[in-house]
């Protein structure tokens, strides 16, 4: 957990250098520092230090009983050598040029680091306390946390591409503070997990590390912060996921964002790239079952060669190998939460019926098809037409291993309320097969017959634009978006209130952009098979532009 009092950390955590030097005459060879007798080895409250390098960047104190005790002091000095070259040369320049300056800690008129090698009790790696709890000047106005206390064992036993990926993730934090320095512990560990990612060295034992720490995780919730293994792999891998799908930009962007919500400023920047912040969440917790990288689509998959074949183990229900078996269960979720269930068992074909309370703010729900040989194809159970969504899946047992489905409730539902929602699962058979084809077929041509008359009802809603008063051009020609207050957008609304109630049962023909005209294109999109951002862009524009072909 980062928090600007104490945080505790899995790994090293070590100094920042940017040259080599011995002392310095602005700080003390020997210091008394505060510990945590919750983490120190011997439960102290207190430590004698002693100064043991110093350079351009930091003071580097090392317990003195310890460090007395030491036999690999040469060891211990080419690790750090070793790391702080990888810090001048690769490390501080790739972050501060990307995500900006990193907070100054002004000690006694110094505006170096401090990094205190301590003996830690059997599973802690590190804690950063208050520059105000300690017996040392401190300059006004400086940010807290800038004091580091590192596990003195575990330097000298982890690899150097380990303890950079760690720096990196710790020096990250310093920069954090600066740019937002009253943000959430899930946003300053995910922006720090991202850095850790982009500083060239080969990430791949981590990486399969975190993975591992969600992989029986079941539910899922980004911002339900406990400082666990599991909490440190979801930031990891959704990091890893927006780094391989909008590149390292949109992390700058997030942080320099005017806003000390996280989740604020990853949803403003996100809109930038043509898409929203729930929209991307649920790709990605698709990309934790799927992970399928389709030609010209690569949104459900990890594109990291770490992560080939990846696969969370999804929370499994089992129902009876035998016909004319029932299973039903009601379940709850919260804001921001996600779930991986799976359905195993069966006999022939079964019927899957998800349904949901009213007020929950769930229009999809993503569920995959796992047959025997483990390939898995993905549908969407499409609930903007009802509260009750149901499937068939033939050959459950045999051809067909497995039903996946992923319950995701958006950011825009009540936070802290419970939701609740139900699925049932009926085993039918074998004799009911042809049926279900019949039902595949008829509901085929119903989607043709649907995809027909909404292109009937553009042409007479275009053909009315043209009958207004108003002096709508015929070629939507520029972006519309939310707020927006213009002639095009009363043009606009005309058009989408000519489609039908279905699309926008308004039908307020006002010039402002507001949130039901907002729903009314993201429904339009929803038809043209768009992305669903509700803003009217190139791609939604060309769409509504080309009915004038019919």
């Amino acid at each position: 957990m980062f928090s600007r009092q104490l945080k505790i950390f899995s790994f090293a955590v070590l100094l920042f250098v940017f040259g080599f030097s011995n002392f310095s005459s602005a700080a003390s060879p020997e210091r008394s520092f505060y510990v945590e007798p919750d983490y120190d080895l011997f439960g102290r409250n207190q430590m004698e230090a002693q100064l043991i390098r110093t350079t351009n960047k930091i003071y580097f104190y090392v317990d003195k009983d310890w460090y007395y005790r030491l036999t690999q002091k040469n060891e211990l000095e080419n690790k750090i050598y070793n790391l702080a070259t990888d810090f001048e040369y690769k490390i501080y320049p790739t972050l501060i040029d990307l995500l900006g300056f990193e907070d100054i800690p002004g000690v006694d008129n110094d505006p170096r680091v401090i990094i205190i090698l301590e003996p830690f009790k059997e599973g802690v790696g590190g804690y950063i306390r208050s520059l105000d709890q300690y017996p040392v000047k401190v300059a006004k106005n400086s940010n807290e946390g800038q004091i580091i206390y590192f596990n003195a064992n575990l330097i000298l036993k982890s690899p150097l591409e380990l303890l950079d990926y760690q720096l990196a993730h710790e020096f990250t934090h310093l920069i954090t503070l600066k740019q937002k320095p009253d943000s959430q512990s899930w946003f300053y560990e995910l922006i720090s997990e991202f850095a850790g990612q982009i500083i060239g060295v080969d990430l791949s034992p981590i990486t399969k590390q975190r993975a591992q720490n969600l992989l029986y995780l079941n539910e899922v919730n980004l911002k339900d912060w406990k400082n666990s293994d599991k909490d440190y792999g979801k930031v990891y891998l959704f990091a890893l996921y927006l780094k391989e799908q909008f590149g390292n930009q949109i992390f700058a962007e997030a942080l320099k964002y005017p806003s000390s919500d996280g989740l604020v400023s990853f949803s403003e920047v996100l809109k930038r790239y043509q898409t929203n912040f729930d929209e991307v969440y649920l790709n990605w917790l698709i990309a934790n079952i799927y992970n399928t990288c389709e030609v010209n689509n690569l949104k459900y998959c990890y594109q990291d060669a770490a992560l080939k074949n990846y696969s969370v183990k999804a929370y499994s229900y089992y129902l009876p190998m035998q016909a004319k078996s029932l299973l039903s269960v009601t379940d709850s979720i919260k804001s921001l939460t996600g779930k991986w269930q799976k359905i195993s068992g069966g006999l022939g074909t079964v019927e899957f019926r998800f349904t949901l309370p009213a007020t929950a703010p769930i229009s999809r729900v993503p569920y995959l098809i796992e047959d025997s040989q483990g390939k898995k194809t993905l549908g969407f159970l499409d609930f903007s037409s009802g509260i009750s969504q149901k499937i068939y899946v033939n050959d459950l047992g045999s051809k067909n291993a497995a039903i996946y489905f992923i319950p995701f409730l958006s950011s825009q539902a009540e936070e802290n309320r419970v939701y609740f929602y139900a699925f049932e699962v009926n085993s039918l058979g074998n004799e009911v097969q042809t049926g279900q084809e019949l039902i595949e077929k008829l509901t085929k041509q119903i989607e043709e017959l649907k995809k027909q008359i909404f292109q009937l009802q553009t042409l007479i809603a275009l053909q009315k634009i043209q009958q207004s008063n108003l002096n709508c051009s015929f070629v939507f020609e520029k972006d519309l978006y939310y707020g927006l207050v213009s002639e095009e957008v009363k043009c606009l609304q005309l058009f989408l209130a000519n489609l039908g109630p279905e699309i926008y049962p308004e039908k307020l023909i006002t010039g402002y952009y507001g949130p039901l005209t907002m729903a009314a294109v993201q429904r339009y999109q929803a038809l043209k098979g768009i992305m669903t951002t509700g803003y009217f862009g190139p791609l939604t524009r060309n769409s509504a532009n080309k009915e004038r072909a019919f």
